[in-house]
């Protein structure tokens, strides 16, 4: 701690400097880990103002368990002191314990907080604490709803601000074999697909470019694209065929059996593919779509088998943001749902991926409202699936989300 020394009578008097105050919401919270969503300052992790038991706050940091923040104090704090709890915009639901750690030692616990119940006072002294850790754990009975709050979050300290330390990262290591040169077949050995409908199988193959593709006993109203690999058309009618299959390159060849069942049943084999949610959340849009249906080619993980590029949540529009983005009619005058402006061409952006061998699909919930608080298929269900397939979309990822249930659907029980 620094002291002020001042002559007095030929002595030195000493009094302590008032201290510095930093709001955990000035900090960098880019460097906060969270289990859902992104940390926000001054909000809950949902964008609302912050709340806990009814009681609202304006500073703090909303987050979501399991969540971690890093600080570096250098031995510079006091005092760190906040109001903790479950943002109430989830009502009674929820469940956390919140953690402060000073240089990786437990200097204070919450107990399980639940939705519904008053903030806890936090006061921890950080005398000698070079780096604080904040946490907030899942209670034990799963992460749903685990909006938490670190409400009036302040570090008082001497000298310099802390500052938010960067996460540590694990280098990635690749366990998979590299692919050999020579041609290998990889990917399903069976494909469902209706008759009648659009047809779009890549055969993927591992093994030094270019590669060449050869097909023998396909169904009528299929083709193949030999430098692709791609089959593509209608099946005619119902039935199942034996279908050869082969890829070559200057190094040899590889062959095996492809089953095409034209029926009922498709997904035959669990889906293999890429979802926005863990990459983009939010903040997604129709360059990132594109980027990675090109990355899926372009890092050969499409050569062994992977097919899908699917866009999760906030492709919709969300009523009540801020963000114009996210804005706009949300139906068309016949109740067709229509895409935010980050999505401008829904059957473009399907087409695109189809250019690629690969498939496309998207989420909604069968709600008023989907996980984000976007427009949800509620009352529209089969309109909404119709839209999807006349855009071209192959996969539905049909998500029921308890969020937005009770009111906002309150024409009919749910």
């Amino acid at each position: 701690m620094k002291r002020l020394l001042v002559p007095a009578f030929g002595c030195f008097l000493s009094w302590p400097l008032a201290a510095e105050t930093t709001p955990l919401s000035k900090l960098d919270l880019g460097r906060m880990a969270t289990g859902w969503g992104r940390p926000q300052a001054g909000k809950s992790v949902d964008g609302h103002p912050l709340k806990i038991g009814g009681r609202p706050f304006a500073e703090g940091v909303g987050t979501h368990a399991d969540s971690s923040l890093v600080i570096r104090l250098d031995g510079r704090a006091r005092e760190f002191r906040a109001m903790v709890g479950v943002d109430s915009e989830v009502g009674a639901q929820g469940s956390v314990e919140f953690q402060v750690l000073g240089d990786g030692r437990e200097l204070w616990k919450s107990g399980v907080l639940r939705g519904g119940q008053a903030a806890k006072e936090v006061k921890v002294a950080l005398a000698g604490v070079k780096q604080l850790g904040l946490l907030v754990h899942s209670a034990g009975d799963g992460i749903d709803f685990d909006h938490a709050d670190w409400a009036e979050a302040v570090i008082e300290h001497d000298g310099a601000a802390p500052v938010a330390a960067e996460p540590a990262r694990e280098e990635a290591v690749a366990l998979t074999p590299k692919p050999g040169p020579q041609p290998r077949l990889t990917g399903p050995r069976v494909f469902g697909a209706r008759p009648g409908n659009p047809f779009l199988h890549r055969i993927s193959a591992t093994g030094d470019k270019p590669l060449s593709f050869t097909a023998e006993g396909l169904p009528p109203g299929i083709v193949l694209d030999p430098a692709s690999g791609i089959l593509t058309g209608k099946l005619a009618a119902a039935g199942t065929w034996e279908v050869k299959v082969h890829a070559a390159n200057r190094l040899g060849t590889a062959g095996r059996v492809l089953r095409i069942v034209g029926g009922p049943k498709i997904a035959l084999t669990p889906p293999m593919g890429w979802n926005s949610w863990n990459c983009f959340a939010h903040a997604v849009t129709d360059v990132h779509i594109r980027d990675a249906a090109k990355s899926l080619v372009a890092s050969g993980l499409a050569d062994h088998g992977w097919t899908y590029i699917n866009i999760d949540d906030f492709w919709q529009v969300k009523p009540g943001d801020g963000d114009a983005s996210l804005q706009g009619p949300e139906r068309d005058q016949d109740g067709r749902i229509l895409p935010n402006p980050r999505f401008p061409d829904m059957p473009g952006l399907a087409h695109y991926v189809h250019g690629l061998g690969l498939k496309i699909g998207l989420y909604s919930s069968p709600g008023p409202r989907t996980c984000g608080g976007c427009v949800g298929s509620y009352d529209h269900e089969d309109l909404d699936a119709a839209t999807y397939a006349g855009w071209g979309f192959d996969y539905l990822k049909h998500d029921w989300s308890p969020t937005f249930p009770c009111g906002a659907c309150s024409a009919r029980p749910c």
